[in-house]
């Protein structure tokens, strides 16, 4: 929700978050404990948080942190799961985080040692991997730099990520071949947008090279403020339907989807971007059918 211009409630926030943990996602990433100054839709992250555990779930969940600072605001809830950041490209890094590729690292590194001893699990996100708004297609050589880098950390998961929503299929596959060399495919993620359409495709591009984790926001909500006109994360609605019809990723509850995204749209207010939801407006369900 951080691209989100509306304010969204703490109280509508926890009602999303309650449908979405009937949708059978196996994590939810549920906020970001960044500097509200920067990010004002994201200033309740311990209210929300003091309030979601105080109920009883199974549903494992991830929060993000750009900082020690915020790895130590997030390990004070039971969150076993922490995210950070680098970016693949040298000014998409500067601009966002206003650090150098090395000196993200050393944050990330630091972010570990405090997660770790809190015995929490590590992702870090893999930015601009694909293509970055100011340098372009990242070169195959500064890939491998970082690679060669992210391997010396104690990461459980790296999701390498299609910011501009630029990549293809193809090149989907030639990256996975390439950091296989550097990272178990077990341990990569694929955090894809839809800015041209391919995201789904790519997805399946990475299910054939053996990634089993995909990230996606609720109706293909979001964006990135750094990267103007690029759209939202591939819709998690859309990806459970690909998996659902090629029997491939479990279950899809198919009525909390409908119902998650009826409430985003209809009570919060959101423009949502994925083909369900576009039915869903027409006065359609899954099938078309009431």
């Amino acid at each position: 929700m951080q691209a989100e211009t509306k304010l969204v409630s703490l109280e509508h926030k926890l009602k999303v978050l309650e449908l979405l943990s009937l949708c059978q996602f196996d994590r939810l990433e549920i906020t970001s404990f960044v500097n509200p100054k920067w990010i004002p839709q994201l200033s309740d992250s311990e209210k929300l948080c003091e309030s979601w555990f105080k109920k009883k779930t199974n549903q494992e969940t991830m929060a993000f942190v750009p900082n020690e600072k915020g790895c130590q605001r997030l390990i004070q809830f039971p969150i076993p799961w922490v995210s950070c950041f680098v970016a693949a490209s040298s000014t998409f890094n500067k601009k966002n985080v206003n650090a150098t590729i090395d000196e993200t690292l050393k944050e990330v590194e630091a972010i570990v040692k405090i997660a770790k001893g809190a015995q929490r699990k590590v992702r870090l996100y893999v930015s601009t991997v694909w293509g970055c708004p100011y340098e372009g297609e990242i070169a195959n050589i500064k890939l491998e730099a970082l690679f060669k880098k992210i391997v010396q950390l104690d990461l459980n998961e790296v999701a390498l990520s299609d910011t501009l929503g630029v990549a293809t299929p193809q090149k989907v596959k030639s990256v996975l071949k390439m950091s296989a060399s550097y990272i178990p495919v077990e341990k990569i993620a694929l955090h894809l947008h839809n800015t041209y359409g391919f995201a789904l495709a790519n997805i399946q591009a990475g299910y054939e090279e053996g990634v089993r984790s995909f990230d996606g926001s609720m109706g293909g909500i979001g964006g990135c403020p750094y990267a103007k006109g690029a759209s939202g994360n591939v819709a998690s609605d859309d990806i459970k339907n690909l998996f659902f019809h090629e029997k491939k990723l479990g279950l899809f509850a198919k009525q909390p989807v409908e119902e998650a995204l009826i409430f985003l749209s209809k009570q919060v207010g959101l423009s949502l971007n994925s083909s369900l939801a576009k039915i869903l407006e027409k006065g359609g369900s899954w099938y078309g059918i009431q």
